[in-house]
């Protein structure tokens, strides 16, 4: 599985949750979803791909510079059509 769809798949299996991007990368790695091994920044990078370019995922940033990223309606209405799949974590 492509990380930027285990990513996609977390998040929206939790929604309304957010989760910060070493988390969500914690989760889908013990999933054991996506073959090989990937960083932190390739979760963010995947995160944000998920946020600009499908409108998946959003990002909540806080005062101290803290972010937290959750699926949008969008992406949980996307991962429903695909049905729901699990990966956990």
């Amino acid at each position: 599985m492509k990380l930027e769809t285990a990513i996609h798949y977390v998040l929206a299996a939790r929604y309304p949750a957010a989760f910060d991007a070493r988390t969500v990368a914690t989760r889908v790695k013990r999933s054991g979803a996506v073959d090989g091994d990937f960083s932190e920044a390739d979760a963010l990078n995947a995160l944000c791909l998920l946020a600009k370019r499908f409108g998946y995922a959003e990002v909540f940033t806080y005062a101290d510079g803290s972010q937290y990223w959750s699926a949008t309606t969008k992406g949980v209405s996307a991962w429903t059509v695909d049905g729901s799949p699990y990966v956990g974590g």
